[in-house]
């Protein structure tokens, strides 16, 4: 029943159910191969965030409550913004106006995706409210980078990827090299199952 409920579903691409650790239904619909990655679109965000955690843990990243302008030096002179922490970026709550939504297009065309994201007006107090934005998750990719010293990539594969038995092939980089923070990630079904059991 299940399967034949799937098969009605025109985009449907895959179909895993695990129960406990163990695999008991794994099926592939409209030509998708069980090998092929696909695109994670914004559950990149949920891998995002635990590899600041894994770096938080490691003592690469302080803590959450770490201000954001450790990172970032065109932070320095503007108070309001340099309030904003690491937990702010993470629970959507930084206060910065969302590059998300209509502001998307000119942010992933902008020259430089983390000061066009950085340079967002301040609609609210950092904390105060939640306000979707792959900016925020972009920033802390960009974060990852500086307090790693190495690629987002990198840093994926060797903290999180391959000690879950698989490794991550590159995604897009914004125009400095970061890697696209919340979007665009590639991950066979298998291997997104695998993060989420790790949950």
């Amino acid at each position: 029943a299940l399967d034949q409920a799937a098969r009605a579903l025109p985009k449907l691409h895959s179909l895993l159910v695990s129960h406990r650790g163990t695999v008991v239904f794994e099926r592939y619909y409209n030509g998708t191969r069980a090998d092929r990655p696909a695109n994670v679109k914004s559950a990149s965000k949920s891998v995002i965030s635990a590899l600041v955690g894994i770096a938080v843990d490691r003592g690469l990243i302080p803590g959450v409550r770490t201000p954001i302008a450790s990172y970032f030096q065109a932070l320095a002179n503007d108070p309001a913004k340099k309030a904003i922490t690491v937990e702010d970026l993470l629970t959507m709550r930084p206060g910065l106006e969302s590059t998300s939504g209509r502001q998307y297009g000119a942010w992933v065309t902008s020259r430089n995706w983390v000061d066009y994201a950085l340079a967002r007006p301040m609609l609210a107090a950092p904390g105060a409210s939640m306000d979707y934005s792959t900016g925020n998750t972009h920033l802390l990719s960009a974060i990852l980078t500086r307090a790693t010293k190495q690629s987002t990539l990198r840093f994926a594969n060797d903290a999180l990827a391959r000690p879950l038995g698989f490794t991550l092939p590159p995604w897009p980089t914004d125009p400095q090299g970061v890697y696209f923070g919340g979007n665009d990630m590639l991950m066979t079904p298998r291997q997104l199952l695998a993060f989420g059991e790790l949950y």
